[in-house]
C-alpha cells in the first residue's frame, strides 16, 4: 500500500507515496471512514514528488472534498 490514513489525537494524517496504481478510491474510502469524529484538522500533502497528471488530479478531488467539509487542511508533519 502506498498510502495510509492514522488519527493522531484530533487530528487525521494522510501520507501518500506515488505511483498509486489505482488505489485512490480506496484511499478516499479510507479517509471518510475517519471523518467521524470529525477531525480538527487534516495533515495532507497538496503536492506529491513524482505525481502522474491523473495522481495530481485525483489529490486535488480527495482536497476539494475535503475543504468542503470544512476540515482545515495542513502540510505533513
Amino acid at each position: 500500500m502506498t498510502w495510509s490514513v492514522e488519527r493522531v489525537g484530533s487530528a487525521l494524517h494522510v501520507s501518500i507515496v506515488v505511483p498509486m496504481d489505482g488505489e485512490w478510491d480506496a484511499l478516499s474510502a479510507d479517509i471518510a471512514a475517519n471523518l467521524k469524529p470529525k477531525p480538527l484538522a487534516i495533515h495532507i500533502p497538496s503536492k506529491i514528488q513524482g505525481a502522474t497528471a491523473d495522481d495530481e488530479e485525483r489529490l486535488r478531488v480527495v482536497w476539494d472534498s475535503l475543504a468542503s467539509a470544512g476540515i482545515p487542511l495542513l502540510p505533513p508533519v
